[in-house]
């Protein structure tokens, strides 16, 4: 993967469930990896109509480096872009729930598929 292509930066956060005060457990995302290069490409875009509204999805690529820190990457971890600081709560309209990890090549990159509602 040539480093000119990677002229996005995006933050990977991941999963995870604390207990509260009185012992329920509450999730909260964590900051995985912050500030990775990437590149970033939309594929489509989809509406439908699901009563009572339409819902808007637009699903992007994003390609990383492989690296052994993300290299569990999974559904249940999501991506942020463009990246924020860590202090901050991401914006719900730059917030993509990851759907797939295709690993491309042996340990070089990973092709990450990701969407969003367009329409928050």
């Amino acid at each position: 993967m040539r480093a000119g292509t990677l002229d996005r930066k995006i933050t990977i956060e991941r999963k995870s469930a604390t207990p509260s005060s009185s012992g329920e457990p509450v999730e909260t995302w964590g900051v995985l990896v912050q500030r990775l290069s990437a590149s970033v490409s939309p594929t489509r875009g989809d509406e439908r109509f699901v009563p009572p509204q339409y819902v808007g999805k637009e699903t992007t690529e994003f390609r990383i480096r492989w690296h052994q820190a993300i290299a569990d990457l999974s559904p249940l971890d999501r991506i942020v872009y463009p990246a924020i600081a860590v202090s901050d709560q991401p914006a719900p309209n730059t917030v993509y729930d990851v759907v797939a990890v295709h690993e491309l090549g042996r340990r070089e990159t990973l092709l990450v598929i990701g969407f969003r509602r367009a329409d928050i």
